[in-house]
């Protein structure tokens, strides 16, 4: 478990844990689906604490068991368990692709054939799948505004635990100038630690969104508290993707809504050497000393050009559907690096022009879906969903840019969930223009504007 992640409960934390998976799973088969899925959403950045459960019977299945739970008593109550929108068969074709050109990398390789989780290909497919079936269940089991709020709440209350981990692992380090040494990922784990400030980023960008939205001062200030734990553990990831990619975030709040947030990005950009801290400067600049001294400069930018001619020659060679999805990190074709470094090129590399055409489809639905939650309609709570949201997803695309930030749960399981929340916004908002249209002329002279929009359900 990360440092002071147990808030004094060391001990039995994972015991406690794992039973509470087992009492989450039964209470959401029998009682309330909402329950498995809000303790998965509690836990789904915590992959280091998680990792507590494996020596446990089932441990290593947390998630999949609390996801199987919610989708079990959905379907003993006899609710939808996936609702009907444009989504769902889009969700169906990717699934499909990317297990054939899983089948298709095994070929590749001569490796034995994905078939069960315990092929870690698989189980990486698996996962990411997972994911999928993760938006169209929250759009789904979450159906009122209030239970919306309290999954964001809980989404922020698990940001918080992760930031209190991070803030006491690195208070304990010299951070006055950038080493590689002192960097690490904490509670996101395998992610890495520019995982760790991609989900930072993102999730600060979202938060940003929903701030600019709202005007409830508790709120507000809870949510400026909770971006400046995110600010810090982002500015001592020392990771310049992270940098970018919340910058992407605020831009695009700043333009639609907020100002006020064009002139800080404006100042962070231009006045950075005199508001960062010198390591921060140092990581920017590419130095791990003082350059007055003769620092030395960073080779990861030279690396990343290497790892990116080799995927795309790898690309070359099999344009189409590429080698097969996630064979890159196997393959090792540069030294020990497992990664392209910027997963437009992995997704070339491994999945061809097909793939990447797919990929593309994948964002532009996902813009779209913001935008139009955004835009087409005047419930102020939908249009702070969907502008944090079309922020996280900007935010995400330009971090990509950057490496893998697509495929880790524990890194953008939020923005999947968040994508559960837009899809049964655009329902509700939706449903509520098909009534209008099916009113006839006669309903709204009797009813009057005034009744038309209570009988259609008034903005909270």
């Amino acid at each position: 478990m990360p440092a002071n992640l147990h808030f004094g409960l060391e001990g039995i934390l994972p015991l406690t844990l794992y039973i509470g998976m087992f009492a989450a799973f039964l209470a959401s088969v029998f009682w309330r689906p909402a329950i498995g899925l809000y303790l998965l959403v509690l836990t789904l950045p915590l992959q280091t604490g998680r990792y507590r459960l494996h020596e446990f019977f089932l441990g290593a299945q947390f998630l999949d068991i609390l996801l199987l739970g919610t989708i079990l008593g959905m379907m003993v109550k006899r609710q939808e368990v996936i609702p009907k929108t444009p989504w769902t068969k889009f969700f169906l074709v990717l699934a499909i692709f990317y297990y054939i050109s899983l089948w298709e990398g095994a070929f590749f390789m001569d490796v034995p054939l994905p078939i069960w989780i315990t092929d870690t290909r698989f189980s990486e497919w698996k996962n990411y799948v997972e994911m999928f079936l993760l938006a169209l269940v929250v759009a789904s089991v979450i159906k009122e505004k209030s239970e919306i709020r309290n999954l964001i709440i809980v989404m922020c209350f698990s940001v918080l635990v992760v930031n209190r981990s991070y803030i006491s692992l690195m208070s304990e380090r010299d951070l006055s100038h950038f080493s590689y040494e002192v960097r690490d990922a904490g509670p996101l784990g395998y992610a890495g630690v520019n995982g760790l400030a991609a989900f930072e980023a993102m999730f600060m960008s979202f938060l940003i969104g929903i701030y600019a939205s709202i005007r409830k001062i508790p709120a507000r200030i809870g949510i400026l508290a909770l971006l400046a734990t995110c600010g810090y553990c982002l500015l001592y990831s020392f990771s310049r993707g992270g940098y970018f990619g919340l910058l992407v975030g605020m831009l695009v709040v700043g333009f639609l809504r907020m100002r006020t947030l064009l002139v800080l990005a404006v100042l962070l950009v231009i006045g950075w050497q005199i508001l960062l801290p010198a390591s921060v400067q140092e990581r920017i600049t590419m130095t791990t000393g003082d350059a007055a001294e003769g620092g030395q400069f960073d080779s990861s930018a030279q690396t990343r050009l290497v790892l990116w001619q080799d995927a795309i020659a790898l690309f070359k060679r099999n344009p189409v559907t590429g080698t097969g999805f996630e064979t890159y990190e196997f393959i090792g074709r540069v030294g020990p690096y497992r990664d392209t470094h910027n997963y437009y090129v992995k997704v070339l590399a491994e999945t061809g022009i097909v793939g990447m055409i797919l990929y593309l489809v994948l964002l532009w639905k996902l813009f779209r879906s913001a935008s139009s939650l955004f835009y087409g309609t005047e419930d102020p709570f939908w249009q702070a969903i969907g502008l944090g949201f079309l922020a996280l997803v900007l935010g995400a695309i330009a971090l990509n840019f950057f490496g893998d930030r697509w495929t880790y749960q524990q890194v953008d399981g939020y923005l999947w969930a968040l994508l559960g929340c837009v899809i049964r916004g655009l329902i509700v908002t939706g449903q509520k223009q098909v009534d209008k249209t099916q009113l006839s002329a006669v309903d709204r002279a009797v009813l009057g504007d005034g009744q038309l929009v209570a009988c259609n359900g008034a903005p909270d």
